[in-house]
């Protein structure tokens, strides 16, 4: 993958949808797939109906907005912070290392606490997600491919990756945070919400090496 694909694959995605939404219908998608509902407006994703995966029961003060946003916020952190640990002997630009250090430690943070909310919510720390390709997410291949690059090359393709893993995180934080019951996985999804953004806003430029 070059960086002008990842750089398309990022710019496909004019919306992303709602956490639960992509648990139940783009997780589903024939092949592992981008979920097939991707072209639904930003207002319909937040509001779009939602049901707990097969098999999976609610339990206390989390509905399955909350249990599917943990799932999939645990889903792509787990990827971003295999990405975020190539940085140090990948990467050719002081600034890239500069910006990628407190924010695998952020992330490091970021799952104790939701797999403390999936533990409390009574749900196995599984991974519906697995192997499944969609907004936000880094895949197998895509860390494959990231891992076999070094330097330039390296900052371009992790750049975008986290671009557009960052842009996901954040919509659908805010998503969980108007469909979520459990007021502690609120709370948290606000400060994912938060940190993504400014994590976001932070994002280095690539370069072609270090100054």
């Amino acid at each position: 993958m070059t960086a002008a694909a990842v750089t398309r694959r990022v710019a496909s995605v004019a919306v992303l949808l709602a956490a639960t939404t992509l648990l139940t219908t783009g997780c589903g998608s024939d092949g592992g797939g981008k979920p097939t509902g991707e072209g639904r407006s930003t207002s319909a994703a937040r509001n779009a109906a939602t049901r707990p995966p097969d098999g999976q029961a609610t339990s206390g003060t989390f509905n399955s907005s909350d249990i599917g946003w943990i799932q999939l916020m645990i889903a792509m952190d787990d990827q971003a912070a295999l990405l975020l640990g190539l940085v140090p002997d990948h990467s050719s630009a002081a600034g890239v290392e500069k910006w990628a250090k407190p924010v695998a430690a952020d992330y490091r943070g970021e799952l104790v606490q939701l797999r403390e909310l999936l533990s409390r919510a009574g749900v196995p720390d599984t991974n519906p997600h697995q192997g499944h390709d969609m907004p936000g997410m880094v895949t197998e291949d895509e860390l494959r491919t990231i891992e076999g690059t070094k330097d330039a090359a390296f900052d371009a393709l992790f750049l975008a990756a986290m671009r557009e893993h960052l842009d996901q995180a954040a919509k659908i934080a805010h998503s969980e945070r108007s469909a979520g019951t459990d007021p502690a996985t609120k709370k948290l999804a606000a400060s994912v919400e938060k940190t993504s953004l400014t994590w976001r806003a932070r994002l280095p430029e690539a370069t072609s090496g270090r100054p």
